[in-house]
């Protein structure tokens, strides 16, 4: 059963971020899936370094429609996706190294990771780079449909 299951509700309106955000829940998905099933430090390791490179190179992707669009609140957002990467490079430094196994909290770190930067940050810059006057509201992780 997947961890985390994409809704209309979750677009930014933006196509190829949205397109991101439904590729980065399948490698989580995966992930939780490799973790739960008991598969191997390497299948798991291999998961998650897909992962992190994609999270990477979607960081890297929405900066640059924020800053082609002039998004006032860019060096904040950049900030947030630096702390984000930061978290999960560390987790999956410690798990390669054999200082960690992941458990129940990294899982749920993930999800939280994704889905409260989607729906409480990716908004914000979505509503102006669409020109919409306003932001659709800030949710929660809780807000979300997760298993």
């Amino acid at each position: 059963m997947a961890l985390l299951n994409w809704k209309a509700d979750y677009c930014t309106g933006n196509v190829k971020i949205d397109d991101d955000h439904r590729t980065l829940f399948e490698r989580i998905n995966d992930f939780h899936y490799a973790w739960e099933h008991k598969r191997d430090r390497k299948d798991i390791a291999r998961v998650l370094n897909r992962l992190v490179e994609y999270a990477e190179e979607h960081f890297a992707r929405e900066e640059g429609i924020m800053h082609a669009a002039g998004y006032p609140g860019l060096a904040r957002h950049q900030a947030i996706h630096e702390a984000l990467f930061e978290q999960i490079f560390v987790l999956q430094g410690h798990f390669e190294d054999g200082r960690i196994r992941i458990d129940r909290d990294a899982v749920d770190f993930l999800r939280g990771w994704l889905v409260d930067h989607i729906v409480g940050e990716d908004m914000k810059f979505s509503a102006y780079v669409e020109g919409r006057v306003e932001a659709a509201p800030a949710r929660k992780a809780s807000d979300i449909d997760v298993v």
